[in-house]
């Protein structure tokens, strides 16, 4: 009986510490998400505008074009803030992980 109360608090412990390393990791990942948004983003537009200096009734075309761009950047936000929240979890939790395991 005693053993279980042990693990169930072991258990807690452990979803504690994920939970929480995982709120850091968004909260520490909107800054490189943003700046990836960004650059997408304007990478998006200076093609748009290299486009529109090629081609002739060039107005539509940009604005088409901008439109399309910050259409398609939006569509990959989840996957970009995923692809950097991940690692950076899974970094904090290994790290706490280990250092309890070093002081046991």
């Amino acid at each position: 009986m005693v053993k279980n109360i042990c693990m169930d608090l072991k258990k807690r412990k452990d979803l504690n510490l994920r939970l929480g390393n995982l709120i850091l990791a968004i909260f520490l990942a909107t800054v490189p998400t943003a700046i990836t948004y960004g650059t997408l983003s304007i990478h998006g537009l200076n093609i748009c505008r290299s486009l529109s200096s090629k081609v002739s009734d060039s107005q539509k075309i940009k604005e088409k074009c901008d439109e399309s761009a910050w259409d398609t950047t939006k569509s990959y936000i989840i996957l970009i803030g995923f692809f950097i929240t991940l690692p950076t979890w899974m970094w904090f939790y290994l790290s706490v992980k280990k250092k309890e395991i070093n002081v046991k």
